[in-house]
């Protein structure tokens, strides 16, 4: 395939191999850096598994029967933390797919507002911005994905909500097949190139329901091992018959609490102890095959979207947080080869702490000043308004009447205490620090407007960004016509 993504990435990587190859190949296996494996990747697959502690899947699915030990014998694996930061989904994911903490996003609850990503756009926006002629898509049967890939003028192509299943279990199970499905679909154009994101919820609702020490927390993580393994064979399959490579990243907006808070039900996470606060990300970057089963040691959540930005040749926010994993030094020198990576990996979970007491406090009152609104509302006032509406279905004299009377007075005196209680949790958030920092950068213009730069033309005409001064560098530029070929 030849597209603008090889000229602009080769010319990169280039003179990073130039510029600082003596840095890196004191690194122990990064020596081997060379244009070739930032030149191999066509597609990118973007795998998001909620509420999944890395201790659990090195306990439980560190095996070849499942996709998590096949991918970090395939890439990369770093032990992540999200100490100072909100461990809630929305705030985490929004992290996640932004490339910002939230101290720039402000999101610290999960109820969803699109304002936010207005501000600080998502890694699909900017691939729609700047790249169109890229196949962006998402499958989730989570709202929060499908909705934030709708926003900001540039949407994902294909936005796809899964619906169906009776458990969560069964709905990843529909994720994964449609997943499959798009994978291989690529194999009819393999001049296209695709970024996909794919979303597994079952470890989380597991973690809710029974917590991280429970058998049913164990089977969700073996059950989402099984359906990576299949996303995984999917992708070699689509890679043997195309001959293009795939960059596949894996990770997880948080983790869990062992045990549950009362029987049937579990606090979860939100607040700051280590077993909520540590992640993990795995990285397999196309054609690197020489850090197969390494570790890193520096890796973020915010690392994230810029190294698919990078992948596709598309300019760097100036006020990202993070910076690509496959360039920027300091992460390329964090990778390591431990004798044995399951034991180098929990020593790292092991050494995750708490944030110092005063930011640890901060937090602690941020989430539950945030998180009161949504518990309120997803939580606690359902059960109530479905027991009312249950004496209301029974037509039974009077009492139906009593109780549709008692439900409309309750909806509309809940939904006032909700807004209250929302509007109680931005102040406490903003008073804590949440969205403090402002962007550097403006807003996406809306298509069509005057100040629309986009597409591929921008690439072109701003290749300053993308392609540094290769004067000094020992390495040729690529020859762009023998691309073209």
């Amino acid at each position: 395939m030849t597209s603008i993504k090889k000229v602009l990435c080769g010319a990169a990587v280039a003179s990073l191999v130039a510029g600082t190859g003596s840095v890196v190949g004191t690194q122990v296996g990064v020596s081997t850096v060379t244009a070739e494996w930032l030149l191999a990747a066509e597609n990118v697959l973007l795998l998001g598994t909620d509420g999944t502690r890395l201790d659990k899947i090195l306990e439980y699915a560190y095996n070849d029967d499942s996709g998590f030990k096949l991918l970090m014998d395939r890439g990369i694996t770093a032990v992540t933390s999200l100490a100072g930061h909100q461990t809630l989904s929305t705030p985490s994911w929004s992290t996640i797919l932004t490339g910002v903490w939230d101290d720039k996003h402000g999101i610290v609850s999960n109820i969803f507002r699109p304002e936010p990503y207005t501000t600080w756009p998502s890694v699909f926006n900017l691939i729609e911005y700047h790249q169109p002629e890229i196949e962006t898509t998402v499958i989730s049967g989570r709202g929060l994905f499908t909705e934030m890939a709708s926003l900001g003028g540039y949407p994902a192509d294909n936005i796809i909500g899964i619906s169906g299943g009776s458990t969560s279990a069964e709905m990843d199970e529909l994720v994964t097949a449609e997943t499959i499905s798009r994978i291989l679909a690529t194999t009819t154009n393999p001049d296209l190139s695709n970024f996909i994101f794919a979303y597994q919820s079952q470890v989380d609702h597991a973690g809710h329901s029974f917590a991280g020490q429970s058998d049913e927390y164990m089977q969700a993580v073996i059950n989402v091992g099984a359906n990576l393994k299949q996303i995984l064979e999917a992708v070699a399959q689509a890679e043997a018959a195309t001959g293009d490579r795939w960059t596949i990243i894996l990770t997880t907006d948080h983790g869990h609490h062992d045990t549950p808070t009362l029987p049937g039900f579990s606090l979860g996470h939100g607040l700051q102890t280590p077993n909520e606060t540590t992640s993990f990300i795995m990285l397999s970057l196309a054609g690197n095959d020489d850090q197969a089963g390494a570790q890193n040691l520096a890796y973020q959540h915010v690392d994230i979207v810029p190294t698919i930005l990078q992948i596709f040749g598309i300019p760097m926010r100036s006020d990202f947080d993070g910076a690509p994993m496959q360039l920027d030094p300091e992460l390329v020198n964090s990778v390591v080869f431990p004798d044995d990576l399951k034991q180098a990996l929990l020593a790292a979970i092991n050494s995750v702490e708490y944030p110092d007491i005063g930011t640890h406090l901060s937090l602690v009152l941020r989430a539950l000043a945030g998180g009161a609104g949504y518990f309120l509302q997803d939580w606690a006032f359902p059960p109530i308004n479905n027991f009312l509406q249950s004496i209301i279905d029974q037509d039974i004299f009077l009492i139906s009447s009593l109780a549709q009377g008692a439900q409309w007075v309750f909806n509309a005196v809940g939904g006032v205490v909700v807004n209250v209680a929302n509007e109680l949790g931005r102040v406490v958030a903003q008073w804590t620090g949440a969205g403090a920092i402002a962007p550097n950068d403006p807003p996406l213009p809306q298509p069509g407007s005057a100040d629309f730069t986009g597409g591929v033309e921008a690439l072109l005409a701003d290749n300053t960004v993308l392609a540094p001064d290769l004067a000094d560098a020992e390495l040729p530029l690529l020859d762009v016509d023998a691309l073209a070929g």
